[in-house]
């Protein structure tokens, strides 16, 4: 059914196809990037377990992200009410997080932001990035350090 989709294009990817369940709808737009509020989480089998989230109104803006328990499976953020109430979550399970990825050319320092992760309500598919008050996560956490750990 074409009303289960939407089609955007963008630079990497080309033209795309992407079933609206993979939509996800930031109402204040993500920090720096305010102006577009709606993107597709985009799976890249060569990619995995890396995702890309990107925008269906920028065909130049998208992000690499990560489902950060994959990497850290102690990663707990405290999420206050206010965004759970902000993004209309009723059930815990209804929450995905992902955190946004810094690329570089040496895999030593590609990095993953783990003070502000992207908090997404699975079911109303409406988002928001936090800014954690935890002196335990960091803008720069590297990745292949907690690899190389685990």
């Amino acid at each position: 059914m074409a009303e289960d989709v939407i089609h955007f294009t963008h630079v990497r990817f080309g033209d795309q196809e992407v079933a609206r369940d993979k939509v996800i709808h930031f109402p204040d737009g993500i920090p720096g990037f305010e102006a577009y509020k709606v993107y597709a989480l985009f799976d890249d089998p060569d990619s995995e377990p890396f995702q890309w989230l990107l925008s269906t109104d920028n065909p130049r803006l998208g992000f690499v992200v990560v489902n950060p328990l994959f990497v850290w499976a102690d990663y707990d953020p405290k999420i206050s009410r206010d965004d759970l109430k902000t993004l209309e979550v009723e059930k815990p399970e209804d929450i995905l997080l992902f955190c946004i990825v810094t690329l570089a050319d040496d895999p030593a320092h590609v990095t993953v932001n783990l003070s502000g992760p992207l908090v997404v309500n699975s079911v109303k598919h409406k988002a928001r990035q936090l800014a954690l008050l935890d002196d335990r996560y960091v803008t720069k956490h590297k990745i292949l350090d907690a690899i190389q750990k685990a």
